[in-house]
C-alpha cells in the first residue's frame, strides 16, 4: 500500500486557506490593480502595479507609494508620514483610528 507523505492535516489547512483567498476574506489577492473608494466616491485609492496608488480626496490626486501585508496596507505619500489602513474581515481598508480619514467611512473595492 502507497502511503502519501502529504499529512491529512496539513491538506486540510491549504484546503482552509484556498477557500478563504477564493471568497476574499483576507485580501489575499493583494490590493494591487485595485481601486478603493468611500461610499459616494469622495475618497478613492487607485492601486496599482510597482506600489504606487495614486490617492484621491475631494478632487486633489496625489501619486503615493504602499506596501502591503495580509492585513494593512501602508500608505507613504510626499510627506514621508506612513498611514497604516487595516483591512477588515470584509476585505474593506479602514483609515486609522482617530484620523479624519476614518469619519468618511471604509473603503472598499470597486
Amino acid at each position: 500500500m502507497k502511503t502519501s507523505s502529504y499529512h491529512p492535516v496539513l491538506r486540510l489547512i491549504s484546503l482552509a486557506v484556498l477557500f478563504i483567498c477564493a471568497t476574499g476574506l483576507t485580501g489575499c489577492g493583494g490590493v494591487s490593480g485595485n481601486t478603493y473608494q468611500v461610499e459616494g466616491g469622495g475618497y478613492q485609492m487607485d492601486f496599482q502595479s510597482g506600489g504606487t496608488a495614486i490617492v484621491s480626496l475631494g478632487g486633489q490626486k496625489e501619486t503615493c507609494k504602499y506596501v502591503e501585508d495580509s492585513k494593512s496596507v501602508t500608505i507613504t505619500c510626499a510627506d514621508g508620514r506612513p498611514t497604516v489602513f487595516t483591512i477588515n474581515d470584509k476585505g474593506q481598508l479602514l483609515a486609522p483610528a482617530g484620523s479624519f480619514l476614518r469619519g468618511m467611512g471604509p473603503l472598499s473595492k470597486k
